[in-house]
């Protein structure tokens, strides 16, 4: 039996903050870095737009308006505490900079 009527079933194929840090986990997983370079730039257009409206990055986890942006701060933040202690550098100072989580 087949679907009729044209019904399809909506899949949502965006990588939530979560997803990215699972498929960053997997042994010899390569990222196009145009990819993730366009996906942190577009999070961080939107906390600059937090930043406008509200007046600090102080986005809650979760953030209903937009779940990806509250995982992006909050990964951010968990990032610039790894590399205060020697344990990663996976963020530059200038994202760091720019993000003013630092």
């Amino acid at each position: 039996m087949g679907m009729s009527g044209g019904s399809r079933i909506k899949v949502d194929y965006r990588f939530t903050e979560e997803r990215i840090h699972l498929l960053q986990k997997i042994p010899n997983f390569i990222w196009q870095e145009s990819w993730t370079l366009i996906l942190w730039e577009t999070r961080f257009e939107e906390l600059l737009e937090y930043k406008e409206t509200f007046g600090n990055c102080n986005v809650p986890v979760p953030y209903k308006i937009r779940p990806e942006l509250g995982e992006f701060v909050r990964t951010h933040r968990v990032l610039y505490g790894q590399k205060k202690k020697g344990i990663n550098d996976l963020l530059s100072d200038e994202q760091i900079d720019q993000t003013g989580i630092g």
